[in-house]
């Protein structure tokens, strides 16, 4: 199964995909900083594999561009809920849940 997501805050009413890698990409989390926007997922490509839910990230531009397409794996070692971020001016996070 292949479920994309897209992210419509960068060009109001165009929709475009992020990720299309195989497998399902789920609990999107999006933040601005230095001037683009930054995305992060729970990955479950190699989960069939390793059986393992990693994090993923890519970079969007602000017209819409994905800089990193189908993302950079950021974390890989059950990374099974949602994800958050947050950026101060300074510093980037991104949080996420491993268990209930």
């Amino acid at each position: 199964m292949t479920c994309l997501f897209v992210l419509w805050l960068v060009v109001p009413g165009a929709d475009f995909p992020i990720c299309t890698a195989v497998d399902v990409q789920e609990y999107p989390c999006a933040v601005y900083a230095n001037s683009q926007y930054y995305v992060f997922w729970v990955d479950n490509r190699h989960h069939l594999v390793d059986s393992v839910h990693s994090v993923y990230g890519a970079r969007v531009s602000t017209n819409g561009t994905v800089i990193d397409p189908d993302g950079k794996l950021l974390f890989s070692n059950e990374a099974g809920l949602a994800t958050c971020a947050a950026y101060d001016g300074s510093n980037l996070l991104v949080v996420f849940r491993d268990s209930c």
